[in-house]
């Protein structure tokens, strides 16, 4: 008796482990966005105050901006910002200037902080050869687990887990530091050391000068290899290490090195690393997870390109772009006129506006009921403020309803009934 009880006992922890790790991979969001390449950089497009930029992500600096980013941008130099606990770049010399509030910034549909400080940078020419407008760092991040495959050129953002085809035995822990550094393990001939991840600089290693002095002592030399200092171009000769057996997770690493980097704060791991595999860093459980890019099969629907898509009889989520392309343009026009082929109701809510939030089972249901006759949108008032600024919209909810060809009619409040008398008289009289 005592022995079928065990089995039971055993059969149950076994299904419990394995619906915790099927629990693990069930995302609330996930959003795929490509990224491009320029000079083995990794350049993302982002949205600041309505206005798309590019931008370098290096997770080992901070949001920075070139001077004339002030202006592209519409950073408002009247609000000024400030870092939790520092005044300048935690883990490299970068010259900087002013620190202010960079007002929304966005990363694809789903991800999205409001006034983040930003440093101002004195001057890089380099990032102007790059083509961006400054730098991006993990803080936007904080609140999901960020994907990068160098090999497809995307990244990938869920939450609140790591995607479904990252394994679970291919993680370690990290430390979260001041200045969002992941500080992470890496083992060389048996020995763990961490080391701030980055994905600036060429290269696995870059260690500060006294590092590298006391590194000396243990590794062979190796050939000089060029560095950058700060965002300069890479154009520095340095010395380097060779490296025997690394190993960063379970990936050997092969033909490793370390290379000094007299501009570093703090050494770090460079992006050499996302030559090997596919990393992810969950920020918000403190994990990070590295495996061979061939090591699992990337599912379809986790794999193409993320875009807006409209599902009739549904609350569709849109950005400011898509009302620009599907709505109106008031970039070209001032007279509103709708040039979409069905009427349509957009709801502008917040997550921390209660009757927003008590509203949309309403919407869901008026969106079933009036399937194949209108379309209905919600626009996150918090993630769109250029658009809510351009329309006056400042008390949540408030809903446009807009006939074919004509001008929205606005109304404030959570009143669904009087909504189905307004689609009814108005937009499908």
């Amino acid at each position: 008796m005592g022995q079928v009880i065990r089995k039971i006992y055993f059969c149950l922890f076994a299904l419990c482990i394995v619906a915790g790790i099927q629990a693990q991979t069930q995302n609330t969001m996930t959003e795929v966005i490509p990224f491009k390449i320029t000079d083995g950089k990794i350049i993302v497009n982002a949205t600041v105050n309505g206005e798309t930029a590019d931008f370098v992500l290096d997770l080992a600096g901070h949001n920075a901006l070139l001077p004339e980013a002030i202006k592209k941008l519409r950073i408002n130099t009247e609000k000024t910002g400030t870092f939790s606990s520092y005044q300048e770049f935690v883990f490299k010399d970068v010259p900087v200037g002013e620190i202010y509030e960079m007002g929304t910034l966005a990363i694809g549909n789903n991800t999205f902080s409001s006034n983040v400080p930003a440093f101002i940078l004195k001057d890089e020419p380099y990032l102007r050869k790059l083509g961006v407008m400054g730098v991006l760092n993990s803080a936007v991040f904080r609140t999901s687990v960020l994907t990068i495959d160098m090999q497809r050129k995307r990244i990938t953002i869920t939450q609140p887990y790591r995607p479904s085809y990252m394994k679970l035995n291919y993680r370690e822990n990290f430390e979260l530091i001041t200045g969002f550094g992941v500080v992470c393990p890496i083992t060389i001939q048996g020995k763990t050391v961490s080391f701030i991840l980055d994905t600036w600089n060429d290269g696995l290693i870059h260690l500060t000068d006294k590092e590298f002095s006391e590194w000396s002592a243990l590794y062979p030399k190796g050939t000089m290899q060029k560095v950058s200092y700060g965002y300069k171009e890479a154009a520095q000769e340095e010395e380097s290490l060779i490296l025997p057996e690394t190993m960063f997770v379970k990936t050997k690493i092969e033909n490793a090195s370390a290379v000094k980097n007299p501009s570093l704060k703090r050494s770090v791991l460079g992006k050499t690393l996302l030559d090997y595999g596919i990393l992810s860093i969950d920020y918000i459980h403190q994990k990070i997870y590295f495996q061979p890019f061939d090591l699992a099969p990337i599912p379809e629907s986790e794999a193409k390109i993320t875009e807006v898509k409209v599902e009739d009889g549904k609350m569709n989520p849109i950005t400011r772009q898509f009302f620009l392309e599907h709505i109106f343009d008031y970039q070209k026009s001032n007279d509103f006129v709708y040039n979409g082929d069905k009427p349509v109701v957009i709801d502008f809510w917040a997550t921390w506006c209660g009757p927003c939030m008590r509203l949309l089972p309403k919407m869901e249901e008026l969106a079933e009921k009036y399937k194949g006759k209108v379309v209905f949108y919600k626009v996150n008032a918090d993630k769109e403020k250029d658009l809510c600024n351009h329309f006056g919209v400042k008390a949540l909810p408030t809903l446009f309803f807009i006939p074919v060809g004509g001008k929205p009619i606005v109304e404030v409040g959570a009143t669904p009934e009087k909504y189905v008398q307004i689609i009814e008289e108005q937009l499908l009289k």
